[in-house]
């Protein structure tokens, strides 16, 4: 097998730790173009289900970023990774170490000699995690800390000098192990356990009677060596214990930082919001500053806010070093630049953009706080990327309503336009063309010219006062004024155009007056009583109004086929007809009518009438009361 392609072997636990290998796994196999595996081996003890759904997330992380995934059995560690290995033929092994654990607790070191003794085919790499900061407190200095404990053994052999020699182990030994516990706990355990045996061969020489004696008190010496043991055992388990609740709470800070900007960031409708948000949270969580950069050719284009630093490399370079492959180091560091750090602000399918982060302090971003940051960089990313698709499925439907309004369009124009087109230019011809035409014949012609004519300058009417509508050029000029005089003015226009209305009018003499633009609320009516007289002739066609508290009510119902409930919204869309309704219009009627109504603030409804047929229905908002009345009006 060429060299080339042997894989890169990275074994996986179901600790955090794990994310860091995964990552350094990627960076390897792309270094070297090679593929790359990850592997679980899983011992006959068996692990916990907790540790079990872990491992699985960090085996889809893996396979995510294009590594085969394996899971083995095997009574060791060791031996499961040496077999994988060797059955691979893999050129690189990775495994993880955790520094600041138990001494036989470091598993990765003891598993790299197992491997390095077995004589692998392979190189074997162990990647440390990063060294968190020591406790407070803690000298750096390893004199200092030597210097502190045995100032605190001379005390505490001081203090036990005084006291009593005969009998003296119960008095001597308190003092000792506070002694001990507070060098383990400000010094560590090193410190802790050879206190504890200079502090019994102090007691043995100096305190036990009689001094200076080289033993003969073996069961009190090793009463008080066990006893001095056992304070800095307690001492470092609860040493550990404060380290261990220090992380807890970290751990719900970050989970609750999370939290918070996953909501903010729900809600932001734009990039410069999503910036905002990204900036402010930031800030609150790692004290530093933080910007969104987009490029635009060879410079940013910074958010929230301009961002003046000429300092900022181009596009073309950061990009590159920002890729996982290029990059040194730990590798869920952020790119430090320039006292900056930087993140690849990526999605599923490209980059939206890179995060500069600028700390308040000079220290930079410790390690602990890497995994956090690009946890917030994940957030923010999908964040972009939510934007970026609904902009794209905005306008893509936008392009698809189009495109079927456009075929819906040229179809009425083919069938509505050219039919009255046609009769026009027969009619016109025949009148050129044919001598000696009788007066009435002429005056047919005449006639049909003079109706087809309107009909189609209706047509081209109602797409013109849609579009002014829709585009807010044409507005509701309302005015108090009553609503008989509306309707009657409907019923004389509909009249003088189709002949005499047979509609069952019911208006209460106490209708309130209505804010109301009379053109356009005319207009409505007559659509509506148009179209219920064309889809029910001959039959009861209705006319009512009522007023409700805060709004006026008013209802065309007739007692036609109906409209199927699923096709009741759709009917008040443009262009749209019901299925088998025959010759007609081109779907403008109701479309007009929704966009006057919304005009003046109201809203229009589809119902079913009781006993059959089919009711719309509108509500026109009432604002307070109407103005007074003039004096003497009638």
């Amino acid at each position: 097998m060429d060299a080339s392609t042997r894989p890169i072997l990275v074994a996986l636990g179901s600790e955090a730790r794990a994310l860091r290998l995964i990552q350094a796994a990627c960076r390897l196999a792309r270094e070297r173009n090679a593929p790359w595996i990850a592997a679980h081996v899983e011992t006959t003890a068996g692990a916990a289900t907790e540790d079990e759904e872990q491992v699985q997330v960090w085996m889809q992380e893996a396979q995510r970023l294009g590594a085969e995934t394996r899971r083995v059995r095997a009574p060791t560690l060791a031996q499961g990774l040496a077999d994988l290995t060797r059955g691979t033929r893999a050129q690189v092994l990775l495994l993880g170490r955790s520094r600041g654990r138990w001494p036989w607790a470091r598993l990765g070191h003891a598993t790299a000699d197992e491997l390095l003794r077995r004589g692998l085919d392979a190189s074997l790499v162990v990647l440390d995690d990063p060294p968190e900061a020591a406790w407070a407190g803690a000298p750096a200095s390893p004199f200092g800390a030597t210097a502190g404990a045995f100032l605190v053994l001379g005390a505490c052999t001081g203090l036990a000098w005084l006291l009593p020699r005969e009998g003296n182990l119960s008095l001597v030994l308190p003092i000792y192990l506070l002694g001990v516990a507070l060098i383990a706990h400000r010094w560590g355990q090193g410190l802790g356990v050879l206190a504890s045996a200079l502090g019994t061969l102090l007691y043995n020489f100096l305190l036990e009677t009689p001094r200076f004696s080289q033993g003969g008190h073996w069961p009190n010496l090793l009463f008080f060596l066990a006893m001095l043991l056992a304070a800095q055992l307690v001492m470092g388990l609860l040493r550990r214990l404060r380290l261990q609740a220090r992380e807890v709470q970290r751990r719900e800070f970050h989970t609750a930082s999370l939290y918070l900007l996953g909501r903010a960031l729900a809600r932001s409708q734009s990039p410069e919001e999503i910036a905002l948000s990204a900036a402010e949270h930031i800030g609150r969580t790692f004290k530093a500053g933080a910007w969104v950069l987009f490029p635009e050719g060879e410079t940013w284009r910074s958010l929230p806010g301009s961002l003046a630093d000429h300092d900022l490399p181009p596009p073309s370079e950061l990009g590159p070093s920002l890729d996982l492959a290029a990059r040194q180091g730990d590798p869920l560091e952020p790119l430090p630049l320039g006292g900056a750090f930087y993140l690849s602000l990526t999605g599923t399918d490209r980059c939206e953009g890179v995060l500069r982060i600028l700390p308040a302090e000079a220290g930079g971003l410790p390690p602990r706080t890497w995994e956090l940051l690009m946890a917030f960089a994940a957030q923010i990313a999908l964040a972009l990327e939510r934007l970026r698709w609904l902009e794209e499925a905005r306008q893509a439907q936008l392009e698809r309503e189009t495109e079927r309004l456009r075929n819906t369009l040229l179809g009425a124009i083919g069938h509505d336009l050219r039919t009255p087109l046609a009769a026009i230019h027969g009619a016109a011809g025949t009148l050129l063309l044919t001598d000696g035409l009788d007066e009435p014949a002429r005056r047919d012609l005449l006639a049909m010219i003079q109706d087809e004519s309107e009909r189609l300058a209706h047509l081209l009417g109602n797409l013109l006062d849609l579009t002014r509508l829709e585009s807010g050029v044409l507005q509701a000029q309302k005015e108090w004024q009553p609503l008989e005089e509306v309707v009657g003015s409907a019923l004389g226009r509909l009249e003088r155009r189709e002949g005499p209305v047979p509609i069952h009018v019911d208006l209460p003499p106490d209708l309130p007056l209505v804010p109301l633009d009379a053109a356009l609320m005319e207009q409505v009516l007559v659509n509506l009583l148009a179209n219920a007289r064309r889809h029910a002739p001959g039959r009861d066609v209705a006319l009512r109004a009522w007023s409700e508290p805060g709004r006026l009510c008013l209802e065309v119902a007739d007692r036609g086929p109906g409209i199927p409930e699923a096709l009741r919204e759709r009917v008040f869309e443009k262009f749209f007809r019901l299925p088998g309704s025959g010759e007609g219009g081109v779907g403008l009627g109701l479309a007009i009518c929704r966009a006057i109504v919304q005009a003046h603030g109201g809203g229009i409804q589809a119902v079913e009438r009781p006993g059959g047929g089919t009711a719309i229905r509108i509500d026109l908002p009432l604002p307070g009361d109407p103005p007074a009345l003039p004096e003497g009006t009638p």
